[in-house]
């Protein structure tokens, strides 16, 4: 499934562009020195936009030690952590751009990717709930919200998401409207939610140490269809989780 690419870098560029240089004096007490917390900013999204991305960071980093309400610094190396895979520290750095101000529509958003990439999905659902209340990439949120709530059992939920997204022109969610939802939901798609769910749990249950009940799960999910897509999965199920299960 394709991946909604965040917008992180063309949110820094409207934010820069619009928004008056006063707000990154919110404390004054804090700023050390903010004009030169201004130019390494510059510097560091010049950086970005060349893909050289740990360097943008050092330079991100310098214009938040300079001003630690720079919350344009933290918003666009959270864009670059995102670039390096560092996934972990650009949800650190939306958090605090959310704690500076916490109407910033577009950080809600690109939270919600991160989220979702931590597998945090009720977090992510929230915040993509948040920034479609603010109107912010409709398309996209809706759609990814949709797909959140698929993996979650929620196929009522889904296919209306995917309708708005499809409403906001987003070409893929109208063709899982057309294929899913229409006229009704389709046997098929409530299968595969089932079984998503059902691995999900299975999943969960093994790392809480509940053997058994994972196993369940597991046997749940088989009859529904279940089959390892990649090699690492049909090598985890023929070493791990079927021998384990026999047992059981």
């Amino acid at each position: 499934m394709k991946k909604i690419r965040p917008i992180f870098l063309l949110s820094s560029l409207i934010f820069l562009l619009s928004v008056p240089y006063e707000i990154f004096a919110l404390n004054g007490k804090n700023v050390l020195d903010l004009e030169r917390s201004r130019e390494l900013l510059l510097d560091g999204y010049i950086q970005s936009d060349f893909d050289n991305h740990q360097l943008a960071i050092e330079y991100f980093t310098e214009a938040i030690r300079l001003n630690p309400n720079n919350f344009y610094a933290f918003f666009s190396r959270a864009y670059s952590r995102n670039k390096i895979q560092d996934i972990a520290g650009a949800w650190d750095d939306l958090n605090r751009v959310l704690e500076i101000d916490p109407n910033i529509g577009v950080a809600l958003y690109n939270r919600a990717i991160v989220n979702a990439k931590l597998g945090h999905k009720f977090s992510s659902i929230r915040d993509y709930s948040k920034a479609i209340n603010k109107n912010i990439e409709l398309k996209n949120a809706y759609a990814s919200r949709g797909i959140l709530k698929s993996n979650i059992g929620d196929i009522q939920g889904a296919c209306f998401d995917w309708q708005k997204a499809s409403e906001n022109n987003n070409e893929k969610a109208t063709s899982w409207v057309q294929k899913y939802c229409l006229p009704n939901i389709s046997e098929e798609f409530q299968k595969k939610v089932n079984t998503k769910v059902f691995m999900a749990n299975a999943r969960r249950k093994y790392f809480d140490g509940e053997i058994k009940e994972a196993c369940n799960y597991y046997e749940q999910a088989k009859i529904n269809g279940y089959k390892a897509n990649n090699f690492r999965d049909k090598l985890t199920l023929m070493i791990i989780t079927n021998p384990m299960c026999f047992v059981f």
